[in-house]
């Protein structure tokens, strides 16, 4: 799979900003640690680890957490990512989706999977020193350990094996733990010496600290470009040995004795296989010092302090760089707030069944939906439902453009965008009206996804109609939405449930439903005419296009009625240049005139059914005159347009 694949799936691009999340979260995770650290005695051991354990357990979830919360609002393609994130979620027009996250998945993967690997030839390395480089130990030593495992309160069954592979007495596995003794410690250390290390073991194998050691490394692996993770594991290492040192003490009795045992360590230290839990674990100078004075003495100097502070320093830095690389950039320069002041980038809309006449205003669409920090599929299908696509479209009530801003609302926005040229004409121009639309829309998207992001579009979408008080009062019980409120909840909603669908069962019945309605007041364009060519049907001289309309034949100079009550709206040219004549009827339906001779209607003119708008012409083929019905920009069959008069 190429990195440009790669980069366009919604799994990679929230990993990529788990990942990098993750550089300031582990930075808030250790600073938590150390100032928790800074307020806890250092001789209570436990406590210490507690909260050392807790910091790793937070940074283990942190960029799971993230991850899903990022993969759930690109998975669903949901509201813009937040704050900074906002920028990089969206890519700017002719490019494709950002490189970024599929470059940092990679590099993470490679980096994850040889700690990983490293991890297994670990445990790989103990399991085959049990098996192949372990002796019996003497009889005399067997029962002094199980008496010793019984005292510490050790219930299962730990094996005591000697090595000539090892240097210090150390524990592996949990399931079955075994604990291994170097064969010099069995003649060079006296017994109670020996006791005292066996009882430090012990207590790892009472704690099940092999398990939590194998999750600490796990962790590391998977966080291996942190440097927080590291120094926090090591804390939890380091408290962990302090706690067994501490059980090792109260077992033997006598904190002297063990701490001669552990100076006797110093002289056998050698290198311990890492996953492995061994009495020499830590500064073993710093665990002697801490038994004889009874708690864990400060660094002489701050010079220990220099490299983790270093590295907190640096881990910090590169966070703060990478926000402001990635989502710091501030966006494009506009002349006017609320105006578009550069070309729109593509919305990229994943609507299949999205008719024409919206796909038209895709950029435009995504340039306002950016601004107003909602999902811009959400603004294409309020804008399907509102105008149709049509941005000079008019309601009765005096909602205008693309998305029917009352001008009331529209002020009140426009007050909120600092707009001070705001003017009603402003809303018949597409952008601005979007801008608008967009900007409302997330206003209630943000008060209602608030109070049940379940129904977040919903609510947000019923609002948009029928205003934000009048939702409040239904959500409360105190009031019920109007009757139009509920038939726009219902369309919009079924509408963003189905938007991914191949088709939308809900789009498809509306607009039958508003088809039949308008087809019912239709008359025919040319009473008597004879239908030539069917809708569909192959057009003579292409191979692949069907017949988008029907071809009605009558005398040269027949006149060419309006079916339908509406506007001209436009005199196009169609693909060969030839000049097509649309009126608007309103509803996102229109019907489309070519081959029309001494055209009476002029562009912006009302026409009424039955009105003139011209002759039929004598193209090549013969006198006829094509004509469509297109319903939101898409073509539809004109059949039941043509009243009970068109000739079979």
């Amino acid at each position: 799979m190429s990195l440009a694949n790669l980069a366009t799936s919604p799994f990679v691009a929230a990993l990529g900003l788990a990942l990098l999340h993750f550089l300031w979260q582990g930075v808030v995770i250790a600073l938590f640690l150390a100032a928790t650290l800074a307020g806890l005695p250092r001789s209570h051991a436990a406590a210490r680890y507690t909260a050392a354990c807790a910091a790793l357990a937070l940074m283990a979830l942190a960029p799971p957490l993230t991850f899903a919360y990022f993969h759930a609002a690109l998975a669903a393609e949901a509201f813009v990512p937040p704050n900074a994130w906002a920028t990089i979620a969206a890519p700017a027009a002719g490019s494709g989706p950002p490189l970024w996250p599929a470059i940092v998945v990679m590099a993470w993967t490679l980096g994850a999977l040889f700690m990983s690997a490293r991890l297994a030839v670990g445990l790989a390395r103990l399991s085959a020193l049990i098996r192949h480089h372990t002796v019996p130990v003497s009889s005399a030593l067997e029962v002094r350990f199980d008496k010793l495992a019984r005292r510490l309160g050790v219930r299962k069954g730990v094996r005591l094996v000697g090595s000539d592979r090892v240097d210090v007495p150390m524990v592996i596995g949990w399931l079955r733990p075994v604990v291994l003794v170097p064969l010099a410690a069995l003649t060079d250390l006296p017994p109670s010496c020996l006791t005292a290390l066996l009882a430090h073991e012990l207590a790892h194998v009472r704690r099940f600290d092999f398990l939590t050691n194998i999750l600490q490394s796990i962790v590391e692996a998977a966080l291996f470009y942190h440097p927080a993770v590291h120094w926090v594991s090591r804390v939890a290492r380091r408290e962990r040995e302090h706690i067994c040192d501490d059980d090792a003490v109260a077992a033997v009795g006598d904190p002297v004795r063990y701490a001669r045992a552990l100076a006797a360590l110093e002289g056998m230290r050698a290198r311990t296989p890492e996953l492995a839990l061994g009495s020499n674990g830590g500064s073993l100078v710093m665990r002697i010092r801490r038994l004889i004075d009874g708690k864990t003495p400060h660094a002489p100097t701050g010079r220990a302090l220099a490299a983790p502070a270093l590295a907190l320093a640096s881990t910090l830095g590169l966070a703060l760089a990478t926000l402001a690389a990635c989502g710091g950039e501030p966006p494009p320069a506009v002349e006017k707030p609320g105006i578009t002041g550069t070309k729109a980038p593509s919305a990229a809309l994943g609507i299949p069944w999205l008719p024409p006449a919206i796909l038209r205003w895709e950029s435009a669409i995504a340039a306002s939906a950016r601004k107003g920090n909602v999902d811009p599929e959400a603004v294409a299908i309020l804008t399907l439902v509102e105008s149709g696509g049509d941005p000079k479209a008019k309601s009765p009530a005096g909602a205008l453009g693309l998305m029917q801003l009352m001008p009331g609302t529209a002020v009140t926005v426009a007050k909120e965008l600092g707009i001070a040229d705001h003017a009603d004409e402003r809303l018949l121009d597409p952008a601005y009206n979007l801008d608008l639309g967009a900007s409302y829309f997330g206003k209630q998207f943000v008060e209602f996804g608030k109070k049940d992001p379940a129904r977040a579009f919903e609510l947000s979408a019923a609002a948009y109609n029928g205003g934000e008080n009048r939702v409040r009062a239904w959500l409360d019980g105190k009031a019920e939405l109007s009757e139009e409120t509920e038939k726009y909840r219902a369309l919009t909603t079924g509408m963003w449930n189905e938007r991914h669908a191949a088709r939308s069962t809900t789009y498809d019945t509306w607009r039958e439903r508003v088809r039949g309605k308008v087809a019912s007041r239709s008359s025919h364009p040319l009473p008597g005419a004879r239908v030539t060519l069917h809708f569909g049907d192959a057009t003579p001289g292409q191979t692949s296009a069907p017949h988008e309309g029907v071809d009605l034949a009558a005398a040269a100079g027949t006149t060419v009625l309006a079916p339908l009550d509406g506007t001209v709206d436009r005199i196009e040219k169609n693909a060969k240049g030839e000049p097509v004549l649309v009126l608007a009827h309103g509803r996102g339906i229109e019907t489309r005139y070519r081959h029309l001779a001494n055209v009476k209607a002029e562009v912006g003119a009302v026409v009424a059914r039955g009105d003139v708008l011209g002759e039929v012409g004598a193209p090549e083929g013969g006198p006829h005159v094509h004509f469509e019905v297109r319903d939101n920009g898409e073509a539809i069959d004109p059949a039941r347009y043509l009243g009970q008069n068109a000739a079979p």
